[in-house]
């Protein structure tokens, strides 16, 4: 047998082997269902002035929610879990939070949730509630609840 032939059916091999490989992995990927990160941050927007200028406008704490999985999931809810097993619900954001319903897509853009910081705020001081004690979550269509990577940021 010519050598060029042993090369050329052992190339077709390994590529029909790699190609059943990575496809049976990305099927994997597909049924593995959505997977959901919630990152929690400070947030403060900045607008621009006529004059060129910009302007610090109010402290925020934001949840900025991925979908890194195979499949599609839809935010019904957020707020932040309190202790004693009570929620603070965010029922009327901030005009420029992702309003909901909002249906994440697998590696899509991610959902940006807010909630002013002087509502947290109010909370520590009149419930004595520590922040540390304040976990953002969000909820999905499914009924799932995802809790933030820690606790609200303020100090």
């Amino acid at each position: 047998m010519d050598i060029w032939v042993a090369l050329g059916l052992i190339g077709t091999l390994v590529g029909i082997v790699l190609a059943v490989y990575y496809g049976r992995r990305s099927i994997k990927a597909a049924d593995q269902g959505p997977m959901i990160t919630v990152k929690v941050t400070n947030m403060i927007p900045t607008y621009e002035q006529p004059d060129g200028s910009s302007t610090a406008g109010d402290y925020f704490v934001g949840a900025t929610v991925a979908n890194t999985g195979g499949r599609p999931a839809t935010i019904t809810g957020w707020g932040v879990r309190l202790p004693g097993n009570r929620r603070m619900v965010i029922t009327r954001p901030p005009h420029w939070s992702t309003s909901l319903p909002h249906q994440l897509t697998p590696g899509g853009a991610p959902a940006q949730l807010v909630v002013p910081a002087d509502e947290l705020r109010h909370l520590e001081r009149t419930e004595g509630i520590p922040y540390t004690a304040m976990r953002p979550y969000i909820t999905l269509a499914d009924g799932t609840e995802v809790l933030g990577d820690q606790s609200v940021p303020l100090a």
